[in-house]
C-alpha cells in the first residue's frame, strides 16, 4: 500500500482531495517500531503525529499500583488510526504514552510542516481539523466510559 492509499484510509486524513492527500503524503516520513518499543511518553512535547500503516500500537498511561508505577493499556490501535494528535493542538503536549504491541510501520508527520500546509490549504485544514475533532471525541468517550465503570464499581462496593 502506498503512502497516499494509507492516507485515504486514515481517520485523520479521510475525505481529502487527491491533490491535498498527495501534498500531505509528501510530508510523510516512514517510521518503524518493534514490538515492545515505546514511541513516546505522556507529557513529552508533541512535535510529530503518526498514522499507523501496519501493526498494532497501544495507548497507555501511568497508574500507581501498590506503590509502583505501571504503564496501563488504555486502547489498542490498528492501521489507519492516529497517534499523537496533540501535535496539532496547543500546548502540543502528549496526553498518553504509546508502545508497539507488534512490529509496526507508521507515517510520521512533523507538526510545523503539517501546520504550514494546512494554513496554505484552508479546505484541507478544515477537513483535517474536523476529522481530528472526531478522533479526540472518540478518545474522550473512551475515557468517560472507563471513568463511569470505575465510579459505578466504587459506588457498588460502598453500598454493599
Amino acid at each position: 500500500m502506498t503512502a497516499i492509499e494509507t492516507l485515504s484510509e486514515a481517520e485523520l486524513f479521510a475525505g481529502l482531495t487527491e491533490v491535498d492527500a498527495r501534498a500531505i503524503g509528501a510530508l510523510a516520513r516512514r517510521r518503524t517500531a518493534t514490538a515492545g518499543e515505546t514511541l513516546f511518553r505522556v507529557g513529552d512535547p508533541a512535535d510529530e503525529l503518526y498514522v499507523i500503516r501496519s501493526g498494532r500500537l497501544e495507548l497507555t498511561f501511568p497508574l500507581v499500583v501498590m506503590g509502583e508505577t505501571k504503564e496501563t493499556r488504555f486502547q489498542s490501535l490498528e492501521p489507519g488510526r492516529t497517534l499523537a494528535w496533540s501535535a496539532l493542538v496547543p500546548p502540543h503536549r502528549l496526553t498518553m504514552s504509546a508502545r508497539a504491541s507488534t512490529d509496526a510501520e507508521l507515517l510520521a508527520f512533523e507538526r510545523e510542516r503539517v501546520e504550514q500546509l494546512l494554513a496554505q490549504r484552508p479546505a484541507a485544514g478544515y477537513r483535517v481539523m474536523s476529522n481530528l475533532s472526531r478522533v479526540v471525541a472518540a478518545r474522550l468517550n473512551e475515557v468517560v466510559a472507563l471513568w463511569v465503570r470505575e465510579v459505578q464499581r466504587n459506588v457498588s462496593q460502598t453500598y454493599r
